[in-house]
């Protein structure tokens, strides 16, 4: 007769930790995922706070350059991401934001962080007698 007591202790002993891995695999990405979509917020609202910022040249509203690069960062500056700003006479406005997202689960297996990138745009136009220029 063949004894197979303890097997599933075995069995499970040895399972257990990739199980473990696959779910912390789940948590960490969709972690992930929603910073991600944090980010592309942030960078799509940087780039509007700096379109606030305008100037009127030849009767058309124009991004002042400088006042809108520094809006723009100063509105990331609040969040734990990095960004680069910039505005252009043509009227659009680029954020770009960087940033990690620490990871839970997979700390165990030494990824401690995810990167996180993005980039918003904005684009100021003039409406004059109801045409867009």
């Amino acid at each position: 007769m063949h004894d197979d007591r303890g097997s599933l202790a075995v069995w499970t002993a040895l399972v257990m930790p990739a199980l473990i891995l696959c779910v912390g695999l789940g948590v960490d990405l969709s972690g992930h995922a929603v910073a991600q979509q944090e980010a592309r917020a942030v960078a799509h609202e940087a780039a509007r706070a700096g379109g606030q910022y305008l100037l009127v040249v030849d009767g058309r509203a124009r991004p002042d350059v400088v006042r809108a690069e520094a809006a723009a960062n100063g509105y990331v500056a609040a969040t734990s991401l990095s960004s680069t700003a910039s505005a252009e006479v043509n009227g659009l406005i680029t954020v770009s934001v960087t940033g990690r997202h620490p990871t839970q689960f997979l700390s165990m297996i030494g990824i401690n962080s995810l990167p996180l990138s993005a980039t918003g745009t904005a684009q100021v136009v003039s409406v004059i007698g109801g045409n867009q220029e």
